[in-house]
């Protein structure tokens, strides 16, 4: 089974699962409820955007994470965290960042799950300040084109039009952490 993690520039990654389980979500819905057992805990996956120079203080941009089981095999599923960190060493923190709100979107209804208002001078790795601390399985859609179950988290924020930004842009990595009940 594969877990999909897609942004509008298209299919990023298709994360194979191992015994690591990359995303435990995926991991324990690939399994079934009956050895859900195996995968209770927390676990991690990872998505990425880029952020454009432009002459636009604001950003957006999307990510959608797949998986091919039904979330309600699950007892719950909770945001532990989502933590940014730029993929490119030379980027001193993340000051270039103003701000950044994380929405979860099922049916045109929007709810923020995560967001920073300011990000610390000389931190490249931030955790963003989580807002929805319920299960999570309800932001999960069937598609219907793939019968996968989908979860659509659309970034939107400022940057800091003062602050220097490759002209190629800073590749941001995002972690998200559950916990699976």
């Amino acid at each position: 089974m594969n877990m999909l993690i897609r942004t509008c520039r298209g299919v990023l990654a298709s994360l194979s699962l191992s015994a690591r389980a990359g995303a435990a979500l995926t991991a324990c819905l690939a399994l079934g409820a009956s050895a859900c057992a195996s995968v209770v805990g927390e676990h991690e996956a990872e998505t990425k955007f880029l952020v454009k120079p432009t002459t636009q203080s604001r950003f957006a941009g999307w990510s959608e994470l797949s998986v091919s089981q039904d979330p309600s095999s699950v007892d719950g599923a909770k945001l532990r965290f989502i933590r940014l960190e730029a993929r490119d060493n030379n980027v001193p923190d993340l000051t270039f960042i103003k701000n950044i709100t994380a929405e979860a979107v099922v049916d045109g209804v929007s709810t923020v799950v995560a967001r920073k208002k300011q990000m610390p001078a000389g931190e490249r790795i931030v955790p963003l300040d989580r807002v929805y601390h319920d299960d999570i399985r309800k932001f999960f859609y069937e598609d219907p084109e793939t019968g996968d179950h989908t979860v659509h988290v659309e970034w939107r924020g400022e940057v800091d039009l003062t602050k220097t930004i490759p002209p190629e842009g800073v590749w941001m990595k995002v972690i998200v952490s559950v916990s699976i009940e």
